[in-house]
């Protein structure tokens, strides 16, 4: 039988929790410098010392925590695309306006969030590491990442009692996995132009949802965006 996480917390003892809030502190306090040193300076340029220093820390400490450059970064990434895709997961469904307007405000947070993360010259050299090293620890989990973010669009949609214009039954996954790429395309563009602003991005996201909505769906859903019953979408 399970125990009761509360109960099981009660006999604990305070100072330990004490000195854990403490280590979670200090380690996120080791990821935001790493972040700040990264986009300035780049991955390969950041040195174990500097991010010591940029967080008040000596070196062993970072090492102590993380025990690499390498592992820096992924803590950064997939921790924050979990962080993110949890919080994007409690996003309202919204209904009685058009579709171009729920969904795109969606596929906006997606790139909002990304960024919350980590600027552009981290994540142009995140994208690059995750071609460079297949079958690596990396390339799974950036795989991952990407396959649930994929997911999460899927069931957002599937909220949605959707109307194709061919009058077919919506495959939610395939809609899912067609916006996530739209997305991705925009995506990198975006990161690849460091001229181009985060509002010019959300610009061509809008426009790109709305010709999709356009392509694919009635009108009727199009200009309404009704929910599911609640008995259909369990």
């Amino acid at each position: 039988m399970a125990l009761d996480p509360a109960s099981d917390t009660q006999g604990a003892n305070p100072e330990t929790g004490l000195r854990g809030r403490k280590k979670a502190k200090r380690r996120q306090e080791i990821l935001h410098a790493a972040a700040k040193r990264f986009a300035r300076d780049g991955v390969d340029a950041t040195t174990i010392a500097e991010i010591a220093n940029e967080c008040g820390v000596s070196p062993p400490t970072v090492f102590n925590y993380f025990g690499s450059k390498e592992n820096i970064l992924s803590a950064l990434i997939f921790e924050g695309t979990e962080r993110e895709r949890m919080q994007h997961s409690k996003s309202p469904r919204k209904t009685n306006c058009s579709f171009g307007e729920v969904l795109g405000d969606f596929m906006c947070e997606c790139s909002q969030n990304t960024m919350r993360i980590a600027g552009k010259r981290v994540w142009r050299y995140a994208e690059a590491a995750n071609i460079r090293r297949p079958n690596s620890e990396f390339e799974k989990r950036f795989s991952y990442s990407d396959a649930e973010l994929c997911r999460l669009i899927s069931q957002f949609l599937g909220d949605y009692d959707i109307r194709l214009r061919n009058h077919q039954t919506p495959d939610y996954d395939l809609l899912g996995k067609l916006f996530f790429d739209r997305w991705t395309a925009l995506y990198f563009q975006y990161i690849k132009d460091d001229t181009m602003s985060l509002a010019a991005h959300t610009d061509a996201i809008r426009t790109d949802v709305d010709d999709m909505i356009s392509l694919l769906f009635q009108d009727e859903f199009a200009t309404t965006s009704p929910l599911k019953q609640k008995e259909a979408r369990k």
